[in-house]
């Protein structure tokens, strides 16, 4: 009786293959983001320095660099496009298990992180957090795979845990990882997996901070407690940036459809079009409208420059069309620098509230507004600027507002349209499957009735 019990406690021989497999696969899922993430800001680092010396090279190099992105995504794996989010939302649901096979191989993952780095390296406006969101959960489904789990219900907890694992190693916030899943993939939680899956997520945590050791991604910036008698200016801020955020969204959704039938016919011609234009844009903001807005973002917080209305017009504007070109790319990185633009160029209308202050509630407020996920986005910012709790009140009301504005102008959150969307171009699969499948049935009942 008491062995029976142990037993019962310490877990079956399956469960501690399942544990092995999340744990396993967290590791190898934090020591690939990181990889990535390195190739990304080289990839970036060479952008910069070509940019410096020839910028009008960037009306050949970006759009011919994003024809080339296209055409290998197209050749390749098309379900390589875009942030990787909306087919982690698919592929996690039990009704669409049928797009995991092309939705999670490793080809895709594969080209996810190189063509993420090809954009860029032209000059494109793309985040890597989206990616490593999609990498993260096809690496451990395939983990799942290989190690033939008899639980079915396991393989949507890997691929959460897997996605969780990638937004954890792409911004090394395992708090943000954890609370991204249960906010955005909360679905397919399971209470027997949950406390393997959080150590998962923390395991590929610390994997970064083995290499890259303890850092925060935005720095960590001088900032103090907001008094309550300036929080009508922080709902304010946050009311803008949230409306900002929720049209962005609905831009995106509807901007994705209307050009989808063109990007079908002549993906090539809409690449190199949508090229010529994030060139000219560059070359006339200096280049602050490239990348990810990693940079741009942590100098401002640091103090080291300014915030403008039009570069936060010109980020924003980047971002949709290099999103419509349909490379490989997300967009979590690209909305926190725009929303600290907007923060900081809100700073003279708001001389009562430190500037720095301002930039984080607009990074939150933005964010929030884009992906109407609140936890998620002061969660962010909060590990990605050095966890500085005084500050977390004003983000948690920023969050909240800009959501609840967001929601007037888009009433769903943009990456569930966006899946949504996305499955209508990948039905033909559960079409040929259903006829395979009638057909099959055909050819056993049809030699019965010859024989009656």
């Amino acid at each position: 009786m008491g062995n029976r019990h142990t037993r019962r406690q310490l877990g079956t021989v399956e469960d501690w293959k399942t544990r092995g497999v999340f744990w396993f696969g967290a590791l190898t899922v934090g020591l690939v983001i990181q990889s990535f993430a390195w190739l990304s800001e080289e990839s970036f680092s060479i952008t910069e320095a070509v940019f410096d010396r020839y910028p009008y090279a960037f009306l050949l190099i970006t759009p011919l660099g994003l024809m080339a992105i296209v055409w290998v995504m197209n050749w390749g794996g098309k379900a390589a496009r875009g942030s990787g989010i909306p087919q982690v939302l698919l592929a996690h649901k039990q009704s669409y298990h049928w797009l995991r096979g092309p939705f999670l191989s490793l080809r895709v993952a594969t080209l996810k992180v190189l063509l993420t780095c090809a954009g860029l390296l032209v000059g494109a406006t793309v985040g890597r957090e989206g990616p490593s969101v999609h990498v993260g959960a096809a690496l451990m489904y395939k983990f799942g795979i290989w190690a033939k789990l008899k639980q079915r219900q396991v393989e949507s907890s890997l691929i959460v845990a897997g996605g969780a694992a990638g937004v954890s190693a792409a911004f090394n916030a395992p708090l943000a990882g954890i609370v991204f899943a249960i906010e955005e993939l909360q679905q397919s939680m399971e209470a027997r997996t949950t406390g393997t899956f959080i150590m998962a997520i923390i395991l590929s945590g610390v994997v970064v901070l083995a290499f890259a050791g303890h850092y925060s991604y935005f720095g960590v910036p001088d900032v103090t407690a907001v008094p309550f008698s300036n929080y009508p200016y922080i709902i304010g801020v946050s009311a803008a940036c949230g409306l900002l955020g929720g049209l962005f969204s609905l831009f995106l959704v509807q901007g994705n459809r209307a050009i989808a039938p063109l990007v079908a016919r002549r993906p090539l011609r809409v690449a190199f079009v949508i090229g010529i234009f994030l060139a000219a844009m560059a070359i006339l903001s200096d280049g602050l409208t490239m990348g990810s807005g990693y940079v741009e973002a942590r100098s401002l917080l640091a103090g080291q420059s300014e915030g403008s209305w039009l570069t936060a017009a010109g980020k924003i504007l980047a971002t949709l069309l290099t999103y419509f070109s349909g490379i490989p790319g997300g967009i979590f990185s690209p909305s926190l620098a725009a929303g600290a633009e907007l923060g900081s160029a809100m700073g003279p209308l708001f001389p009562q509230v430190p500037v720095v202050s301002l930039i984080l509630v607009g990074m939150a407020s933005y964010f929030a507004g884009v992906v109407q996920r609140p936890i998620t986005a002061f969660v962010i910012v909060l590990e990605l600027t050095g966890n500085n709790h005084d500050i977390l009140p004003a983000l948690m009301v920023s969050a909240l507002v800009a959501t609840a504005v967001s929601k007037l102008v888009m009433s769903e959150p943009v990456y569930h349209v966006l899946a949504r969307d996305l499955v209508r171009g990948w039905d033909h699969l559960l079409r040929e499957k259903d006829e395979s499948v009638s057909t099959t049935g055909k050819n056993v009942i049809e030699p019965q009735n010859e024989q009656r």
